[in-house]
């Protein structure tokens, strides 16, 4: 059943948790949503450009959400007020419905709350005139059907991770290059300033990149603690059905094997795997901390994030609906940003509570990782399928923002 979310039907519940729109594809992650924790899938969704066009086509800036210090213990209205700081409210657009879709579960989690409130918000803009039907959970396909559908035009737009659509665009394997970064600010400011790049790859495709941006990284949890590069030497540890992530992982010493995120669980359990790598809310969303006491927070990959549109809806629109519509996804990005703090922080809570061991990575086991983006780079220049002045450019950018 397909969800309209309008301003005067919007649920008034305010809890967080987690992060938000997932796929469903080998790229990425299933999670069963259960309990509070309520899982989703690897992908999320959320980010734009930090400046809008105004009806008489001038700039109006926006916060940088990507790169703004946020507390992790803001209220909802905090968030909203954040979300929507320095938006235009007063926006007279011929009526339109856009249609958004992602193949991962929503309800209860972060980006589910930021879709829901910038509906209303959007709505209120418009006078009712900008309505977002919203179509979770797959309803309309997995992240490569969306996609698909996306460049058809019988989705208006797609919120998943850019792991999903490196078939269709090569060049956004850069992104699955692990070890360049410690910190998730660093990540958005390479992509912050790489977004016109990123931005000509889709267009090539007939799409519209409305946001791209990172909540949060994978991280590591293991049967055993992991402290030193011996410790890591012969793990099984499971990995995505990604060439890269296998490089990655086998130049740390481990044996990195694809499995179907539904076995996972049962390989751990039974002691088949030793060690598994996700976010938090993967985690926790399928209880994983039941069979894996010990969580490192290794940061080794960031998990990204893409609001991609179909280029022909979005030239069509006019200036005004375009301004709804990019503040719209603007806001989905900000509230994003706000609340997956205090989600991966409830999330690593209730893991301890459990009797988890949680620690940081060591300073040898992140230079080990740092050391083992070199093969996976030079692997990925070999393919021939990205372009290697890309790659160049993506890490330079990403090791002077790691340096600041």
């Amino acid at each position: 059943m397909k969800k309209k979310f309008v301003v005067y039907a919007l649920c008034a519940a305010m809890v967080l948790s987690m992060v938000g729109c997932s796929s469903s594809d080998s790229s990425s992650d299933t999670t069963a949503a259960a309990d509070t924790t309520a899982a989703a899938e690897e992908t999320t969704g959320a980010a734009d450009d930090t400046e809008a066009t105004d009806e008489e086509g001038e700039e109006t800036e926006a916060a940088d959400s990507s790169t703004t210090e946020l507390s992790d213990d803001m209220t909802v209205d905090e968030m909203k007020a954040y979300a929507s700081e320095g938006m235009e409210t007063s926006i007279e657009c011929d009526p339109i419905e856009i249609s958004l879709a992602c193949s991962g579960t929503m309800e209860g989690t972060a980006m589910g709350y930021a879709v829901e409130y910038a509906t209303e918000a959007v709505s209120e803009w418009t006078n009712g005139n900008f309505v977002v039907t919203f179509y979770p959970g797959g309803e309309l396909g997995s992240d490569t059907e969306l996609i698909e559908s996306v460049q058809l035009g019988t989705v208006d737009i797609f919120t998943g991770s850019p792991s999903s659509q490196g078939t269709l665009i090569p060049n956004l394997n850069v992104l699955d290059i692990g070890g360049l970064y410690t910190d998730v600010d660093d990540c958005n400011e390479v992509l912050e300033d790489m977004f016109d790049t990123f931005a000509s790859y889709y267009e090539e495709k007939g799409l519209h990149l409305s946001a791209l941006f990172a909540t949060e990284f994978r991280i590591l949890t293991s049967s055993k603690a992991i402290e030193t590069a011996d410790d890591l030497q012969g793990l099984n540890i499971r990995v995505q059905d990604n060439t890269y992530h296998m490089t990655f992982w086998s130049e740390l010493g481990c044996n990195a094997t694809p499995l179907a995120f539904g076995e996972l669980y049962i390989a751990l359990q039974q002691g088949m795997m030793d060690a598994q790598e996700n976010p938090w809310a993967s985690i926790v969303g399928t209880k994983l901390y039941e069979v894996q006491p010990y969580i490192i927070k290794t940061n080794h990959i960031p998990f990204v994030s893409t609001f991609v549109m179909n280029g022909s809806k979005y030239e069509s629109m006019s200036d005004e609906q375009k301004l709804a519509c990019d503040q719209f996804i603007e806001y989905c990005k900000r509230y994003t940003l706000a609340a997956t703090p205090a989600d991966d922080a409830a999330l690593q809570a209730t893991c301890e509570e459990y009797g988890c061991t949680v620690t940081d990575a060591s300073d040898e086991i992140l230079a080990l990782m740092a050391a083992a983006s070199e093969p996976v780079i030079e692997e990925m220049k070999a393919s021939g399928d990205v372009d290697t002045d890309l790659i160049d450019t993506y890490v330079a950018n990403a090791e002077a923002a790691s340096a600041n």
